[in-house]
């Protein structure tokens, strides 16, 4: 039986081990028809196909994507739907849409996130300083949240982004774990979602503008665990820092 605990692509595939592997290759076709696949009896579990939609994403958007039952649940669930709308649409191309789901229409913005992130890497760069670049005026936080959570967040930035307030990695981190994604893809239910916190579910229908959002960690090689932050968001031509919008709520 599958525990719920969080593990990376790369040992869940040693997990299902060779054998298995080559079962499913001998049975399992991503350029079939879906409704082959996610067929009830398949010879196929579905928990494999959804061990391959995840690797498909890693492979598609260069990210390191952990994995739970819930996720594989999700995700199962969000094939076979799709699948039910069209189902003589190819595996491939239901997981190409999914891979779509999690970057932004306009790679170039993920990117640009990434090269911001890295500075934080940077020994010759003010933190404090580029820290409190990102902080959001009103009007941009207003350009992605809608009210009463627009005003309950922009007290709470005001309060967050004091002088000595600094994003830093630890010395020990050398490595930077990002998921890119768009608001309107969270606010659609789209697996990204469960990449990011799960407050986010609490806040999806303040969403007023569809922007890019992500989430990053600063980690040790090879780790997936670390410092992890949420809410860097694009908006009005900028890059701004907006964490845990649904603590607003509370207030």
């Amino acid at each position: 039986m599958f525990k719920p605990k969080l593990l990376s692509i790369a040992v869940l595939g040693a997990a299902i081990g060779v054998a298995g592997a080559a079962q499913a290759a001998n049975s399992f076709d991503p350029l079939a028809p879906c409704s082959v696949a996610l067929a009830e009896g398949s010879d196929v579990p579905a928990l494999a196909v959804g061990f391959w939609a995840f690797g498909f994403l890693d492979a598609a958007t260069g990210e390191a994507h952990e994995v739970n039952v819930d996720r594989l649940n999700t995700m199962i669930d969000v094939l076979t739907n799709e699948c039910r709308n069209a189902p003589g649409t190819r595996m491939y191309d239901l997981a190409t849409r999914l891979a779509q789901s999690q970057t932004d229409n306009n790679p170039d913005v993920a990117e640009a996130g990434r090269d911001l992130l890295m500075r934080f890497f940077d020994p010759n760069e003010d933190l404090r300083a580029l820290t409190a670049s990102l902080k959001p005026a009103a009007a941009d936080i207003r350009a992605v949240y809608a009210e009463p959570l627009a005003s309950a967040l922009i007290a709470s930035y005001e309060q967050m982004y004091t002088p000595d307030a600094v994003i830093q990695p630890k010395p020990e981190h050398k490595q930077l774990l990002t998921t890119f994604t768009t608001t309107g893809h969270l606010k659609a239910g789209d697996p990204v979602l469960d990449e990011f916190p799960g407050g986010y579910k609490d806040v999806l229908d303040y969403f007023v503008a569809d922007v890019p959002i992500g989430r990053f960690k600063f980690v040790e090689p090879g780790e997936t665990l670390g410092l992890a932050f949420d809410g860097l968001i694009f908006v009005n031509n900028r890059w701004v820092f907006m964490p845990k919008p649904w603590r607003a709520l509370e207030q």
